[in-house]
């Protein structure tokens, strides 16, 4: 495996002179006049569209939140071979002055990226001396912003948690903490399936699974059956049941054709930014505001990955999910934890998460406010509860395994 490289953010001058001539020429349609309240429900509306793009004509400057970003991150590349691909993994790498840090992965989702982790970079060196360090890995997803795109199909979430293991390793953590939200939350658990000698503990912000057996679960699958909800984890199911009758036409196109949606996609920057915008919108707090500086940001880096694995990469893990990841309990070995935020749009009860999800839950946090974007939205929360997280292994876990993860840290390089 190659060593890692510093890597500075360059985006070509060819490219910046399409993508803003590209926005200087764009068509924002007009929408149909929708009642109070329902602006939203046939996608991003035409006047939110019409003063963002204003915002990037007239007020945004890339060069400068270029500039912005090199300062505020330590990022790499390495290149790593995974499944006869070689990845040009990017990543951020910030280690903490700690002796007592330990490695933290954190996994991002679509339509996130590295970025959601700039709030999270603070635990490197945490303002309480008595609170836990950590040295914080974020790598880009393959084919997503600013890492490089598998060349054939069956790149699924097993081979981009093999490929963020093999990262760790080079980096000289062989034993870390996972953590993740969306489909780093999948990448995640599928490092505990596969790895549960090396991650010593998971913690996610976000749940999908399958219907337990009633062969192997008649308790839970009776509980299901008869809706013996509390009144919040109805509340909180019923908004997963709500997103997946009515929002999730975008995973449906990416996942069956994600070639032809990237097309447009990639071509029309106002196009993606509206196809991002809506999904950050629809999983957000309703007074949670996204500021067009950072919509566009986002927009970008997707538009520089110039490739269609942000879409493909519903196609590819599907196929896949229910043998790699969903049909598997993370074994007791590896204790997991789970924080869920009422407007995000991935969960299931704790009883539920034990039959299908981890043998050894050892967290569990129904958060009052916050939603899909947590670092981003409500940071302090999640902080506290990766923090609390890691007290509990720390405290009641092996303590061979926390030695391990302690060594490790020490260990880390670049």
């Amino acid at each position: 495996m190659s060593t890692a490289k510093p890597y500075k953010l360059d985006v070509s001058d060819d490219l910046l002179s399409w993508i803003d001539n590209r926005v200087k020429t764009a068509r924002v349609i007009p929408d149909v006049i929708h009642a109070s309240g329902d602006e939203w429900i046939d996608g991003t509306p035409t006047a939110v569209m019409n003063e963002i793009v204003d915002y990037w004509k007239t007020k945004y400057d890339w060069r400068a939140i270029e500039k912005k970003i090199n300062e505020t991150f330590n990022m790499f590349v390495i290149n790593i071979q995974e499944a006869d691909e070689d990845i040009t993994l990017h990543f951020v790498h910030h280690r903490s002055d700690r002796k007592d840090a330990i490695p933290l992965l954190l996994s991002h989702g679509w339509p996130g990226n590295f970025l959601e982790v700039e709030h999270l970079l603070k635990l490197t060196n945490p303002e309480d001396p008595r609170a836990q360090a950590y040295h914080i890995v974020a790598p880009s997803i393959p084919g997503f912003t600013l890492s490089s795109a598998p060349t054939k199909p069956g790149f699924g979430i097993a081979q981009i948690a093999s490929t963020y293991h093999k990262l760790m390793q080079a980096l000289g953590y062989s034993h870390y903490v996972a953590q993740g939200g969306d489909w780093g939350s999948l990448i995640s658990r599928s490092i505990a399936l596969q790895y549960p000698e090396f991650c010593i503990g998971v913690h996610i912000n976000f749940i999908f699974t399958r219907i337990p057996s009633p062969l192997r679960h008649p308790l839970v699958t009776t509980y299901l059956a008869l809706r013996w909800l509390t009144p919040e984890e109805k509340k909180r199911l019923g908004r997963l049941q709500w997103f997946a009758k009515s929002e999730l036409g975008y995973a449906q196109i990416q996942q069956t054709k994600p070639q032809t949606v990237s097309y447009g996609l990639l071509d029309s920057p106002t196009g993606m930014l509206a196809w991002i915008l809506e999904k950050l919108k629809t999983g957000s707090e309703p007074d949670f505001v996204w500021e067009n500086e950072v919509v566009i940001t986002w927009t970008i880096l997707y538009l520089i990955a110039g490739s269609a694995w942000h879409a493909r990469i519903y196609k590819e893990a599907a196929a896949s999910l229910e043998k790699d990841v969903y049909s598997r309990r993370i074994s007791s070995q590896v204790p997991f934890g789970f924080s869920s935020f009422p407007m995000d749009v991935g969960y299931v009860p704790q009883w539920w998460a034990a039959a299908t999800v981890a043998e050894n839950i050892v967290l569990w946090r129904d958060q009052p406010k916050g939603g899909h974007f947590a670092s981003c939205e409500v940071p302090a929360a999640l902080i506290e509860d990766i923090d609390e997280f890691v007290r509990i292994l720390r405290e009641k876990g092996s303590s061979v395994r926390w030695e391990a993860v302690l060594k490790a840290g020490v260990n880390g390089k670049y």
